[in-house]
């Protein structure tokens, strides 16, 4: 490979427009690039909001996760739980993101949060992290409007407001969150990947590759010119990992590459029935790529609402990457999860495949957890489970 320095050290720079991997530091430079003022530590980043504040950090769930959550400052009452139960699902209904959700405290308060999360399984490109970033603050900032135009008494004003912040924010940095983790600096990957080049290089001809990438390297990137800038005299280049358009042409052709070949629908979406669940995969204004699993109890909306919300929120908590919220038509009371991405800087085919496959899986699993906790049977027909 030719790598061109970019600094004293001779680190090669990535190709922007092709995902690369994400750590703290991109996430950092992005957000000072956009504006806005915030506080680091080793694992995350939160900024600061007068009625709200924002954590950002990188979590598990059947893959790495970049996970965006905003919280309320102040706190509402128990009495207030069934007001806010009603306020969350609406916005969960009618939004596609965040993902608004109930905290009950210790003390009985109850603590509102939004989040959005996306997938870095596949690396990110330069447009797609900072349109993730922007969109996320963005929702984030309107789910909070949105709920303070409901319960005026979570405004966070006056005296005292502005050192209850800093302990707030200070508190944030260091509170302990469920599988944290922090990636391998972008830096040291390449520095790791250049280092092999070189030695590359001077291998003898007895020599082979494996005999250097079996030392105890770490790397979860490939070794791949297209993720470097490219020489642009250079034929061999290949832009196919480049992000492009999401259609319904793409997503149909991944359906069928992962086994899903029964797929019907219209000009805008795509159905499918896995596993005995319906399925929709749309192009939803943004763009958004957006999945919707239905499963439809036919439970009574008013007498079974908060129990059915209490389940769908404790998903909320406990997932990543789907949204579960209740829904009430003429036949009563159902259930609806959805899993979205932004698509607005497209999608290259591993990535788009990658997030297709998340998203039949994580529905899947909510709609098993629900349906088993609402009714002790599970609706979702699991392959496996035949054997």
């Amino acid at each position: 490979m030719d790598f061109s320095p970019v600094n004293d050290r001779n680190v090669p720079a990535p190709n922007t427009a092709i995902p690369f991997p994400v750590d703290l530091n991109r996430v950092t430079e992005t957000i000072d690039e956009l504006g806005y003022h915030f506080l680091s530590s080793d694992d995350r980043v939160i900024v600061p909001w007068s009625d709200h504040r924002v954590s950002m950090y990188f979590s598990h769930e059947s893959g790495q996760m970049l996970t965006v959550l905003g919280r309320l400052r102040m706190s509402l009452d128990m009495f207030a739980i069934n007001d806010a139960a009603r306020a969350v699902t609406q916005w969960n209904a009618e939004r596609i993101g965040p993902t608004a959700l109930l905290h009950l405290g210790n003390d009985g308060e109850v603590e509102l949060k939004f989040r959005t999360t996306i997938c870095i399984d596949e690396g990110l490109s330069v447009q797609q992290l900072r349109q993730f970033l922007t969109l996320s603050l963005d929702t984030t900032a309107m789910a909070v409007t949105y709920i303070l135009e409901r319960f005026s008494e979570l405004s966070f004003s006056g005296a005292g407001s502005d050192e209850l912040s800093d302990e707030q924010d200070q508190s944030d940095l260091v509170e302990k969150i469920s599988g944290l983790y922090v990636p391998t600096p972008v830096e040291s990957l390449i520095e790791s990947l250049t280092d092999i080049e070189w030695e590359e290089s001077d291998m003898s001809d007895e020599d082979s590759e494996e005999d250097y990438l079996d030392d105890d390297t770490d790397i979860e990137w490939e070794t791949d010119d297209d993720y470097f800038q490219p020489d642009p005299e250079d034929e061999s280049f290949d832009d196919s990992d480049i992000p492009h358009e999401v259609t319904l042409d793409r997503i149909r052709e991944q359906l069928h590459d992962i086994g899903v070949m029964k797929t019907s629908g219209e000009d805008d979406f795509i159905v499918a029935w896995i596993n005995e669940i319906f399925l929709g995969f749309f192009v939803d204004n943004g763009p958004t790529l957006l999945v919707k699993g239905h499963w439809d109890p036919n439970m009574d909306a008013t007498r079974d609402f908060m129990k059915l919300f209490m389940m769908c929120n404790q998903w909320n908590e406990n997932s990543l990457t789907t949204k579960a919220f209740c829904h009430t038509d003429d036949q009563g009371l159902q259930v609806r999860v959805e899993f979205a991405v932004s698509v607005a800087e497209g999608l290259n085919d591993d990535q788009l495949q990658h997030n297709i496959a998340l998203s039949i899986h994580h529905i899947l699993q909510a709609v098993d957890s629900i349906s088993k906790e609402a009714t002790g049977k599970s609706v979702v027909e699991w392959p496996e489970k035949d054997n």
